[in-house]
Parts: C-alpha cells; structure tokens; sequence
C-alpha cells in the first residue's frame, strides 16, 4: 500500500511539474488549455512533451531513489505514468473541461507514454547500467541527430486548427448555455446594455474556467479559516460567505460600476478610443493581467458574434454615442463648477 500510494504521490506531483514548465514554455510553441481556439504552432514539441516527460521523469526519479538507496521505490515505478494520465483525465473531467479535449490525441499520448515508459522500466531503470551508458550507447548519437532533424522538420508543420475551433465552440456553448440558464435573470437586471452583458458572460465564463467548482469547495472551506478572500464563481473579494447567485450578482454590478468609472475618468478632448478601449480598461479593474485581458477581450467578441449578432461592433456609431456621452459629462461638470 506505501509503494501504490507513494507512486500516485509521484504522478501528482508530475501533473503539476509538467503544467509548470508548460507554462513557462511558451516560446516554444507550448499549448496550454483554453477557452478559445488557437491553432497548434509546434505539434511535435507539444506531443514530445506530454508523451515524452513521463518517461524521462520516471528515469530521472529512478536514477535519484538508486542514489538515496531507495530501490523499494523503484519497483513497477511505470506505472507513475499510468496513474499519472489517470489523475489528468479525471481532473479535467472532474473541472468541467472535457469538453475541450482532443480525445484522439490523448488517447496517443497514452498509447506511446505508457509502453514507452514500461519498456525503460524493463529494459533499463532495472538494471542500473543506464546511469553509466557504454562507448556503444554513445556511438547512438548519429541517431539522436536524425531523430532531432525529423523533429525539426515535423515542427515546422502547421496543423489544421478545424477540430480545434469546432471543440472550443462546442464548449463555449455548453458554458454560455448553463450559466444564462443558472443566472440570466440577474445578468440581464443589471446590465445596462447588451454589450455590458456580454462582457459579463465573458469574464463569468473565464473565471469560471480558472477556478472550477472543485476548486471553489476548497476554498470556501479555506475561507472560513481564514486563507481566502475570493468566493463564488466570479471570485469577488468579499469579507462574508457569498453563494454563486450572490457572486455572480456583486460580479455583474462591480463590471458595471467599473465600466461608468472608466468613462468617468476620460477626457472627452482627448478621447480617441472606442468601446474597445473603454471595455479593456473595465477589464483591467476586474484583473490586470494582460493575459487574463487578452482572453476575456477575445471571448468577448467570440460572445458577441455568436449570441448577440445584432450587437456586433458599429465601431463609427459606439464611438459617436461614447462621445455624446463624454461631452455631456464635460458639460455637466462645467455647470457644476458655475
């Protein structure tokens, strides 16, 4: 039972692990989970990476219990990897995201990590003459040369980014969907316009992504030991316990209350934006992070081009009702100070 529990121990810590320097991959073409379709730029780093690491990191962990004389560890270590895929698929099940799985490449994932890593657990990580390899292993590396070109080469290839699209779109409607049906009615009681409301749905639908309801049950126990300030499923800052009804109705009324700050806060004279400068800035107050920005901005366009066809973008005419409204707020306060 230790030897079994330690090992699920090792496969969460690689989920995490792995997650970590995904995300600080980037640059190299690294494909994290999202809401929106984006197309895959470096399919072979992406595959390498996450049929790949398991392995390398039950070989490494080996090489380290070996060294620390902790050999009981090492025993079926392979299956690490298997419970490792076990604990990823059920987490994104568990947070709502199987939606947005390809479920053909996560089968591949598995079809080659889980063989792969069996046969190094077999034929290397038991004998310990894989730390020291031979003058004969050495000459492989013509090999690794070869198989680096191939890389090279097939990561230079740009997949078809249609599946994609068709997963994320299914997902967003399925999102979209459920939350207008839980909390339509106290969207649409404080949004002043449909644009308001959209841009409510997009900031709804993002942090509920970031922080799935597994997520929000441990923290409304942390919150009541003190460790946490954000509730519900729009994450509003709040010093009492709050439900997602009453999340999502303080979320909705602080976008507003922000939205009317922002323009507050605008020189007419100087003004030369739009609405798309006013929505970002509102979504600045939600969260500064210009990533977190970048999303919502984007699923708020995909919001509006999907459920509010009517609404799309008129950019001369958003930008002459802005004005109308910056100017009477100039001549408002011209009269004030007279």
């Amino acid at each position: 039972m230790n030897l079994i529990m330690s090992h699920i121990g090792l496969a969460i810590i690689l989920f995490y692990l792995l997650n970590w320097i995904g995300q600080h991959s980037i640059h190299a073409g690294y494909i994290r989970m999202s809401i929106l379709a984006k197309a895959d730029e470096a399919p072979a780093f992406n595959f390498l990476y996450r049929a790949f690491s398991p392995v390398a990191y039950i070989t490494v962990i080996s090489a380290v219990f070996y060294q620390l004389n902790q050999n009981w560890l090492i025993e079926n270590i392979y299956l690490v990897v298997v419970y490792y895929f076990v604990f990823r698929l059920a987490f994104n099940l568990i947070t709502g995201r199987g939606l947005l799985l390809n479920w053909f490449t996560q089968i591949a994932y598995m079809l080659v990590s889980i063989p792969m890593s069996y046969y190094v657990y077999d034929k290397l990580i038991l004998h310990k003459e894989f730390l020291f390899p031979t003058a004969d292993e050495l000459g492989s590396a013509v090999w690794l040369a070869i198989i680096a070109y191939i890389y090279h080469t097939f990561n230079s290839v740009k997949l078809s980014d249609e599946r994609t699209k068709a997963r994320k779109a299914n997902y967003l409607d399925n999102r979209y969907t459920k939350y207008k049906n839980a909390y339509g009615k106290i969207i649409e009681e404080i949004a002043e316009t449909k644009k308001l409301e959209a841009l409510i749905y997009a900031i709804l639908i993002t942090e509920a992504f970031n922080r799935p309801k597994v997520y929000r049950l441990i923290e409304n126990l942390l919150f009541y030991c003190g460790f946490a300030k954000t509730l519900g499923i729009m994450q509003v800052t709040t010093e009492r316990y709050i439900n997602d009804n009453e999340s999502v109705h303080l979320g909705a009324t602080k976008i507003v209350n922000d939205y009317h700050k922002v323009i507050s806060g605008i020189d007419a004279k100087e003004f030369h934006g739009g609405f798309w400068t006013i929505r970002r800035e509102t979504i600045k107050y939600y969260n500064p992070d210009s990533d977190y920005i970048q999303e919502v901005d984007k699923l708020y366009d995909e919001i509006v081009n999907t459920y509010y066809p009517n609404e799309k973008p008129n950019w001369e005419l958003d930008n002459k009702k802005i004005r109308e409204l910056l100017e009477s707020k100039s001549k408002t306060e011209k009269s004030t100070n007279v």
